[in-house]
């Protein structure tokens, strides 16, 4: 997977998280990469750099990565930005509540380079819909089912 020229916003206030992933990236060949540590300082960044992929944190020391997360979705340059959410609370009520603020993607920290680079796979490779509802707007949610299984426990359609 090619991602010279894809462009990286990095918003995490841990300087070391945004460290291994700016490393991370540039390991696999983006020269992009831009990083934020505040959600003021995101803002300003977004427009400035443009990004292809955003790879957020959830939780911006006292600021809620998942608000700027929605305004992003609602009110941002632009709400079909791919957004990977990364937290060091991997709780399912967590990752719920990352997919309902309208994240493509949720990886734990600490994570396996490998991890980061299936989540980076799916939003480039296999990119989902989106949809706009009154009370969501974000990714399609549903994950589709491998056509190949047919077992008793598939659902009907």
């Amino acid at each position: 997977m090619d991602l010279s020229k894809v462009h990286f916003l990095i918003i995490d206030d841990s300087h070391e998280t945004a460290t291994i992933v700016r490393s991370l990236l540039a390991s696999w060949g983006a020269q992009d990469v831009h990083e934020a540590a505040t959600t003021e300082a995101a803002l300003r960044a977004l427009p400035a750099a443009n990004p292809d992929i955003v790879i957020l944190d959830q939780h911006l020391g006292g600021d809620d990565g998942l608000a700027l997360l929605r305004f992003i979705r609602n009110e941002g340059l632009n709400p079909y930005l791919p957004v990977i959410v990364l937290s060091a609370d991997g709780r399912p009520a967590k990752v719920a509540e990352a997919r309902d603020a309208g994240a493509h993607e949720f990886l734990v920290k600490p994570f396996a380079p490998r991890d980061l680079y299936a989540k980076l796979q799916s939003v480039i490779l296999r990119p989902r819909g989106f949809v706009r509802a009154p009370d969501y707007m974000g990714p399609d949610r549903r994950r589709h089912a491998d056509p190949g299984y047919g077992g008793p426990e598939r659902r009907k359609t």
